[in-house]
């Protein structure tokens, strides 16, 4: 408990305690639309909505049409929605998956709230594991679930809580229902033994929901579950083996629900907002909502499809503090979860030269933690029990140099990565795949030596190959040594989408895109998934 109030002291100590986190899960920042135009016309509305909603935005585009509406969707993660209203972007609404941490961390409170749909966070795992847990018979509570996870009978994935909004639930799941609060949680009241229980059972992580379901399909073998929207668990068992598939767990202890409010900023966007709402909560949408994407509708008299259980469930809450939810999920970085081991192979060929380079040593220094005065900046910045290894190259591949974070040197260890990123220097031809291959070598050791850890791979390059191994080369050489660890390229200047692609494809990493969005905002990104 000491480690939680001391995250709160120092978190009342920083700049503002907004507590605005990038969750920056998915898609890419675009300019918000114009006013709406004159009456009788049809009526341009922004919103910056939850990742999620991209699976149903047709739908949504075509209800919105018909109510003479021109809806232009743009798309973020739960938190970081709240940072770029905040910062100053302009949207007509958003409409993140959960409205709790919204209304109390925006700055300027909506001025109108309708829920859309819902769905329910849940724990899905695999038939026969269930069986085998009891679990088929009688709902457990997260204390089980927990002291499961920590026998090592439970191997699940979840999203990054500091990242996306269905890892924040849960964790806040089991904190409020282990204290036996379904609201007003104190610091005081968490019990750390069992959310790092729970979280010793956590083997893959992300950034967003959906990219999380798409690399349990990858690999559904290694894992017996996910923690996810049980729309996304139901949408996923559609393309998994019957033996693969999940049977829905809802903790009897209750469980957070996301319930989509479209949240209006704009006044005078009001009567585009009205025949909005009316059209996304029409019967005939939320009956094809609820039997093609699995969403709970709004209206108590659509009945749910066959697969999606109508039984009722025990619901908690959000804490109701920002400090509360900012020390838990600084625990949660720098204390709970399983340590990771991070790898970035850094391109310093010579048309990184100028500008290119200096975006590198500035995304460097903001996960060293030199821009530490907002939220986002703390959760993206490297964390204490992390191991990060630098590898830069050219035409030749330099040596790693590895960087401990622990709590009793972080100063130390976040001026090593300063002066690493201030050393840089551009010149040279450009061997991607010799640097990725020392990279996966020392993956490798890092796995053996502590199975424990996370160990991924971030890629920066700007260019295509010209010295070395090829693609075709790596992939011969990884088919050989066992499982890749993953890579997430970022495309960045001239690099090839088709080879980044192929290369996330291969390790099952991601790709990400840096040739719109500020480095430093990428780089961030990318930390929910390490």
């Amino acid at each position: 408990m000491s480690s939680l109030r001391r995250a709160w002291r120092q978190l009342a100590r920083a700049t503002g305690l907004a507590l605005c986190m990038a969750l920056v899960a998915c898609g890419q920042r675009e300019e918000a639309a114009p006013a709406s135009p004159a009456t009788g016309q049809q009526a341009t509305f922004s919103v910056l909505a939850g990742s999620e909603i991209k699976d149903i935005e047709p739908a949504l585009l075509k209800a919105a049409a018909d109510a003479n509406v021109r809806l232009q969707l743009s798309y973020a993660g739960t938190l970081d929605i709240v940072e770029r209203i905040n910062a100053g972007e302009q949207f007509d609404a958003i409409l993140p998956p959960n409205g709790a941490y919204p209304a109390l961390a925006l700055a300027a409170k909506p001025l109108a709230r309708e829920k859309l749909f819902y769905s329910r966070v849940a724990l899905g795992v695999k038939t026969a594991n269930a069986a085998a847990l009891g679990w088929d018979r009688q709902a457990p509570t997260w204390t089980d679930i927990a002291k499961a996870a920590g026998a090592g009978s439970l191997r699940y994935a979840m999203t990054n809580p500091t990242s996306s909004n269905t890892g924040m639930s849960a964790l806040f799941a089991v904190a409020s229902a282990v204290a036996g609060k379904t609201e007003d949680l104190d610091i005081a009241e968490v019990n750390t033994q069992v959310l790092t229980a729970f979280l010793s059972g956590q083997k893959l992580t992300a950034g967003s929901s959906g990219w999380l379901a798409e690399a349990f399909l990858k690999d559904p073998s290694a894992l017996d579950g996910m923690v996810n929207y049980e729309a996304v668990i139901l949408r996923t068992n559609e393309k998994l083996a019957a033996v693969d598939r999940l049977a829905l767990v809802y903790p009897k202890d209750g469980v957070i629900s996301a319930d989509y409010p479209l949240m209006l900023l704009r006044p005078e966007q009001r009567g585009a907002y009205d025949r909005l709402v009316a059209a996304l909560k029409a019967p005939a949408l939320q009956r094809q909502l609820a039997a093609d994407a699995f969403l709970r509708p709004t209206a108590p008299d659509i009945a749910l499809p066959a697969s999606l259980p109508s039984d009722a469930v025990a619901e908690l809450s959000f804490p109701n503090r920002l400090e509360v939810i900012d020390a838990v999920l600084s625990a949660y970085q720098g204390e709970w979860r399983r340590p990771a081991t991070s790898i970035f192979v850094l391109d310093t060929s010579g048309s990184m030269q100028g500008p290119r380079i200096d975006a590198m040593r500035e995304a460097l220094k903001v996960l060293a933690g030199g821009q530490a005065s907002t939220a986002s900046a703390r959760y993206a910045r490297f964390q204490s029990r992390e191991r990060v290894v630098l590898l830069s190259f050219s035409d030749t591949v330099g040596d790693p140099v590895r960087v401990n974070f622990e709590r009793a040197s972080l100063a130390g260890s976040q001026a090593q990565v300063t002066a690493y990123a201030d050393a840089l220097s551009a010149s040279g031809g450009t061997g991607i795949y010799a640097a990725l291959l020392q990279a996966q070598a020392l993956a490798a050791k890092e796995r053996a030596s502590d199975p424990e850890r996370y160990v991924s791979i971030v890629l920066l390059t700007d260019g295509v190959n010209t010295d070395g191994p090829n693609l075709d080369a790596f992939r011969n050489r990884m088919a050989g040594s066992g499982k890749a660890t993953r890579v997430f390229p970022i495309l960045f200047g001239e690099a090839s989408n088709a080879d980044m692609g192929a290369l996330a494809q291969l390790t099952g990493g991601r790709v990400f895109d840096g040739r719109k969005a500020a480095l430093a905002l990428v780089f961030k990104e990318i930390r929910g998934y390490q």
